[in-house]
């Protein structure tokens, strides 16, 4: 589906690509650091099970939140427009979702919190992110993606040199995310300017049919953005608990924690994600989504299998650094992919929406496995060996004839 005809700005660019590393700081801290803390601390005899129960019932969550918010920024009629008001409620309430998580001292208390941050978290992405299909251009899709494609890695590098590394206090690393989610959302969300809605008929009620389901398309990149992001997602949320509880790294990395450790791997990942999405973006807009789309998928699990093959460090350090490769090109052309494939530019939101179940439905099919595992006592290598085969599963599935 085409978009505006009108080019934007590079300072409306580089606005949207900051609001978009607010976004995604306001939550991803929380989901590969802050949450195995928080759910060691709440339940330190059954952290793994705990963890992964709450990233269950926040993927759930996450997924009909950002359907929910879409169709209501679709739908909602204001002088400030569709989506700049759903924008800030909704970086208000990440506020104080995350303050609530750092304050709660039982599991119970911890998944009631994560529960209120997904839902606030996807009122302030949802419309963001449909920010994108309604004012970029089909020929600038690929530099907005890519723009916007620096909020995952610099969320990320945040985590590792902030977050993790910076920062010991508990009470710090939430205020930090705070801050620096309000300093980058709020710029572009308070000088947004939007059109006037579509020029049909009002919108009384927000529309959650599933009518984008019926385009070829759609369904071929849902299918594959679900294979790799449950790839992602496995890769992510293991990740520290694969390293602390590796045997060699007391004698590889002789004092260095656990936590400091997988900063640098972040690190490693973040600074290789920059410079991959940074090119693959623009890239994507001369030589096609798909083909970009496929070659970062196999390069993700690649850098998966590093990891289980080369074990003993820096073998970790390597794979990382081909993970976040991979994970840039994919993520940035990906985008570029999911915006230029939404069938009806009216409800942009509600579909973006329905792509991003993709998204939590692997978020939670991750944990799953997760849970598997732990209850038949076997290790971590098993995830990761599931990890590999689902984003080459994703791969392949953008290869199916049109």
């Amino acid at each position: 589906m085409s978009g505006p005809a009108a080019g934007r700005s590079r300072l409306f660019l580089a606005g949207y690509g900051l609001a978009n590393a607010g976004a995604f700081v306001s939550f991803i801290p929380f989901l590969t650091l802050l949450a195995p803390l928080k759910a060691a601390e709440v339940a330190p005899h059954a952290r793994d099970l705990t963890l992964s129960q709450i990233s269950i019932v926040g993927a759930i969550t996450a997924a009909l939140a950002h359907i929910a918010f879409g169709a209501l920024s679709d739908a909602t009629r204001s002088r400030l427009g569709r989506r700049r008001p759903w924008i800030l409620g909704g970086w208000a309430a990440t506020a104080l979702g995350l303050a609530l998580v750092g304050l709660a001292q039982t599991p119970w208390q911890m998944l009631g919190a994560v529960v209120l941050l997904q839902l606030a978290v996807n009122a302030l992405y949802a419309p963001l992110a449909a920010v994108l299909p309604d004012l970029v251009p089909d020929h600038q899709k690929g530099a907005a993606a890519a723009w916007a494609g620096l909020a995952l890695p610099a969320s990320k590098l945040f985590t590792a040199l902030v977050v993790g590394a910076l920062l010991v206090s508990a009470t710090s690393r939430y205020a930090a995310v705070v801050a620096a989610t309000a300093l980058l959302v709020l710029p572009f969300a308070l000088t947004l300017r939007e059109p006037p809605a579509p020029a049909r008929a009002p919108l009384a009620w927000p529309s959650l049919r599933l009518t984008a389901f019926r385009d070829g398309r759609f369904q071929r990149v849902f299918a594959s953005r679900l294979l790799v992001e449950t790839a992602v997602a496995l890769h992510t949320l293991y990740l520290f608990f694969y390293l602390k509880d590796r045997g060699d790294l007391a004698s590889r990395l002789p004092g260095v924690t656990p936590e400091a450790a997988f900063g640098l791997l972040l690190t490693a990942s973040t600074l290789g994600m920059l410079a991959a999405g940074a090119a693959s973006g623009p890239l994507s807009d001369r030589l096609g989504r798909r083909p970009m789309v496929i070659a970062g998928a196999v390069l993700i699990a690649c850098g998966v299998a590093l990891l289980l093959l080369v074990p003993q460090w820096p073998g970790p350090l390597v794979a990382q650094v081909v993970f976040g490769i991979g994970h840039g090109v994919y993520s940035t052309s990906n985008l570029a992919l999911v915006a230029e494939v939404l069938p009806d530019s009216a409800r942009n939101g509600r579909d973006l929406g329905l792509m991003n179940v993709a998204v939590a439905a692997s978020q939670a099919l991750g944990p799953l496995l997760g849970i598997a595992v732990a209850s038949s006592g076997g290790d971590l290598r098993g995830v990761f060996a599931a990890a590999v085969l689902a984003a080459l599963a994703g791969a392949g599935a953008l290869l199916a004839r049109r």
